[in-house]
């Protein structure tokens, strides 16, 4: 078989979006048989807007027939911009493999959709306004807009960023507008001052290019407006008056107290200042003494409580700078104690000084009787204490109860010798933030359905002492379940998957109101 020939009358077309575009072209039958060949449109894209008519083309032999093709392409932001190449195909419905193709170029121009919104469009301030330029386009070619704000009196500067975007087919971008007053006004009532933003094309339209009439959709508008407020409203003379009187008021206080140096000398702010050297030692069984030598060109310290761990757990700021000395009281007795020291100069804080620890003091020996007998507990009767598990037994009612008697409180509950209790955690009063701790984890057990309580032991609480089993607890927190009937009952509830999945502990069980044997 032979190929056909297809001849196009015009290789070169243009059409407009929503427009169309018509071209004839030939079929050439070269062979000796009638020929029915099918015609179509091809091209590097499919190209669903082209139409051939007829679709199916007879041609007897040595002869040619005519046909039509059609172009419609669509608007919007999925019609196609610029040239198109194109092919016409021929294909023999006798012989498939026979077949030929024409080629041909499209040229479809460019329809503009550019929308611009600012936000806001009126802006307030006394020396500055920001605003957000959006621009969108919904026509059928990508942009590149360079973007432009004027303001007809020349009262207000603008900064741009970014000044060029580039919007792609039915995307949207932004950009930033900060605008700037060139005078800014003392006192007086608000100015509305106008601006325009503009998106100019980029690169700009060719000279000798006409200006479309009205609206040029490839040239988006927006207006604006910044309201200059006056820097010294009401407000701030009222401010700025009270200020004045309270520092005249400081002053005065300042010349009139008395001579004399001043108490605490101030650095210079700018220096870094230099590592403290701490010493610690025991001062009783509830104090511990810290000593420093004195570090210069500073505005004061800043005294870090430590825990075994070695984190800083509290600080206490504003230590006076002729300060050498501290006494840290309200500790517990037979206990370990860290600090450590920085100095402050200005913003600036030095480097920490090493770790100083000392143990407290042993606590006195409990007093005795008139008698001379110490008060302790009869002679065989149940103790309490810690306990290590269900195994420990519930106390007889002729069980005595040493130490101060319990003052009934929100954080300080009786008890009775048959109560028995599960410390689910305990905080030692020394760290500083204790109590607070203590009752944020109850809060939290008591969100989660859990009837957990907060106690402070302060010496009431015979039956809770520390891990030695003898030291009574002088100043600690705990975070406990009960009372319950037995140790094993308030050590069930502290052991369950609920509370533990908040807090992993333990579960050590105590009798408050049982001294342990």
């Amino acid at each position: 078989m032979t190929d056909p020939v297809v001849r196009l009358e015009t290789t070169q077309l243009s059409v407009e979006p929503g427009g169309q575009a018509r071209a004839e072209f030939t079929v050439l039958n070269p062979g000796t048989i009638v020929e029915s060949y099918a015609l179509d449109v091809v091209g590097e894209q499919p190209i669903p807007w082209a139409q051939v008519m007829p679709a199916v083309l007879s041609v007897y032999p040595q002869q040619q027939e005519t046909a039509t093709v059609i172009f419609t392409p669509p608007t919007g932001p999925t019609g196609p911009a610029g040239t198109v190449p194109f092919g016409i195909r021929a294909k023999s419905q006798v012989d498939p493999a026979s077949s030929a193709v024409v080629e041909g170029q499209l040229e479809i121009g460019q329809v503009f959709g550019l929308q611009a919104k600012l936000t806001p469009v009126t802006s307030s301030g006394r020396w500055r306004g920001l605003h957000t330029i959006q621009f969108s386009n919904w026509g059928n070619a990508p942009a590149r807009l360079r973007i432009v704000a004027s303001d007809p009196d020349q009262a207000l500067g603008f900064l741009i960023r970014p000044e060029v975007v580039d919007v792609p087919l039915g995307s949207t971008v932004t950009a930033r507008i900060k605008a700037r007053t060139r005078k800014p006004v003392l006192r007086g009532s608000a100015s509305r001052l106008p601006f325009k933003v503009v998106g100019e094309p980029d690169p700009p339209r060719p000279f000798g290019v006409p200006e479309p009439a009205g609206a040029d959709p490839s040239r988006p508008v927006v207006d604006g407006a910044f309201n200059q407020k006056p820097i010294l409203t009401r407000g701030v003379i009222t401010a700025a008056t009270v200020a004045g009187a309270a520092l005249i008021g400081v002053l005065a206080f300042a010349l009139t107290r008395g001579g004399g140096p001043a108490t605490t000398p101030t650095g210079d702010g700018t220096t870094l200042p230099a590592k403290p050297a701490l010493t610690a030692a025991a001062a009783g069984p509830g104090t511990i003494a810290l000593t420093w030598p004195q570090v210069p060109n500073i505005d004061s310290y800043a005294l870090h409580y430590v825990d075994p761990a070695g984190h800083i757990n509290k600080s206490e700021r504003g230590v006076d700078v002729k300060q050498t000395a501290k006494n840290v009281t309200g500790l517990n007795p037979s206990t370990k104690y860290c600090f450590m020291l920085s100095a402050i100069n200005g913003k600036l804080e030095g480097p920490l000084s090493a770790a100083a620890c000392a143990t407290t003091a042993p606590a006195p020996p409990p007093s005795s009787t008139p008698s001379g007998t110490p008060t302790s507990a009869p002679t065989g009767a149940p103790t309490g204490g810690p306990t290590g598990g269900p195994s420990s037994a519930p106390p007889s009612s002729g069980t005595t109860q040493s130490g101060p008697p319990p003052v009934v409180g929100p954080d300080t509950p009786a008890f009775t010798p048959a109560d028995a209790i599960a410390a689910i955690e305990i905080y030692p009063g020394a760290t500083g933030i204790a109590e607070q701790t203590a009752k944020d984890l109850m809060v939290q057990l008591k969100s989660s359905g859990v009837d957990a309580k907060v106690l402070h032991a302060a010496g009431q609480y015979p039956g809770m002492v520390k891990a030695d089993r003898k030291t009574p607890m002088a100043d600690d927190w705990a975070v406990y379940v009960g009372p319950a009937a037995a140790p094993a009952q308030a050590a069930a509830v502290c052991k369950s998957a609920k509370v533990q999945a908040i807090h992993s502990s333990p579960c050590i069980t105590y009798r408050p109101a049982v001294a342990p044997g």
